[in-house]
């Protein structure tokens, strides 16, 4: 099989194997994640590789496979679909999209060391690969977001597209695709990890000056013609985690994909995490704080003088926290101010419409009244609380 140069036989073999292309004949299916990782598994333990599949003696090869789910006749029936995977090829390369295997060496450096097996056995993609190992900051968040949480993304995009800091989220409308568009306005770059057609997405004009200017590349785990599908587009969230330095959640329900993205980040650790915290917090940006996000504002991205260093300051503040184990009572500390800021967003959320005392506010939030009044003195100076002089009770402005 004469393959391209930029395809490796390894490659060929795992698209020949996993790979969506062609007229699939009647009875016979592409092998799922966990059959090609066990077939991984087992070439792997046999000092054999995926490029040793191409070989003409391939059933000589394949006899010690004991896989009963997988017969050699079914794997040479896919190894045999040569003449589909070429013409698939060409197509491919005649869009500007290329192939690479989770064995090949090629493969993103961040996808292999942070997913591993839970890696999808190819990436598609468009743009130049030398992006996705350069880190960035994942943007992420709801196709219906609020307009404060758009104006977030959009500020938080900008910014990073200003300083160079690539900005990693999908082309979903919403949060993403504003935070995108920002940062590529900003002259910056982006790596957009699709769920659905990348084909399609390559056809539109809508991000043709950025592929032009080498300042964004679209990658996906899933055949070029995908369609959308809601469980792709949940086991995408991983790889936009995992190509980043940093994530910062914008906005999400307790529900969905923006949700369990968040989730399964804060259970794998593979990033530091952010969550937007503002005048009028989602339901799921609350539950995120509680669960450990760091929070950030708008008027953090507007002070800090470099955003890099905002991120590594404050994930570090982080990871000393959990070393010393559960903070001590609010009473006892010096009281940071993104705790204040969480105040600050749940005194809103909380508290409009009502009249409050100190005493109902330490309640709230479970804290010492000494440190109720500093929290009150400050809100009251930010012009957050108005106190009401009649009965020294305050009210949300």
């Amino acid at each position: 099989m004469n393959l391209p140069a930029t395809v490796s036989p390894g490659t060929a073999a795992t698209l020949l194997l996993c790979g969506r292309f062609g007229v699939m004949r009647e009875g016979v299916s592409v092998l799922s994640p966990s059959k090609y990782n066990d077939l991984a598994l087992w070439l792997e333990n046999h000092k054999l590789a995926f490029a040793d599949l191409l070989k003409p003696d391939v059933k000589a090869v394949l006899r010690a496979y004991q896989n009963k789910a997988e017969t050699i006749e079914h794997l040479h029936g896919l190894l045999r679909r040569t003449g589909d995977l070429l013409a698939a090829l060409a197509r491919w390369q005649e869009m500007g999209i290329w192939v690479v295997g989770r064995t090949d060496a090629k493969y993103p450096d961040r996808l292999s060391k942070r997913l591993k097996s839970a890696a999808l056995p190819l990436l598609f993609g468009a743009g130049p690969r030398a992006l996705l190992d350069g880190g960035g900051v994942c943007i992420v968040g709801s196709r219906d977001s609020s307009r404060e949480g758009l104006d977030f993304a959009r500020h938080l995009g900008g910014r990073c597209g200003a300083e160079g800091l690539t900005v990693v989220s999908s082309d979903m409308r919403g949060v993403d695709r504003d935070a995108v568009t920002a940062a590529l306005d900003g002259g910056g770059r982006v790596i957009c990890v699709l769920s659905d057609c990348l084909e399609k997405t390559l056809a539109g004009r809508r991000h043709r000056a950025a592929f032009d200017a080498g300042n964004i590349v679209m990658v996906t785990p899933f055949s070029p013609e995908t369609r959308f599908k809601v469980a792709n587009a949940i086991r995408a969230n991983k790889y936009q985690y995992a190509l980043a330095d940093v994530a910062v959640v914008v906005e999400t329900r307790q529900t969905g994909g923006v949700w369990l993205g968040a989730d399964e980040n804060r259970n794998e650790s593979w990033v530091p995490a952010f969550v937007h915290v503002g005048d009028k917090m989602a339901a799921g940006n609350m539950a995120l704080l509680h669960l450990g996000l760091m929070p950030i504002t708008m008027q953090d991205v507007d002070r800090a003088e470099s955003l890099r260093t905002f991120f590594v300051e404050q994930g570090l503040q982080a990871k000393t926290r959990r070393r010393r184990g559960p903070a001590p009572p609010a009473s006892q500390q010096g009281m940071p101010a993104d705790l204040y800021s969480i105040f600050q967003a749940e005194l809103r959320a909380l508290g409009r419409g009502r009249t409050l005392c100190i005493d109902d506010i330490a309640a709230m939030f479970g804290i010492e009244r000494v440190q109720a009044e500093k929290w009150i003195a400050r809100a009251v100076a930010d012009g957050i609380l108005v106190e009401r002089a009649a009965d020294g009770t305050y009210a949300v402005d």
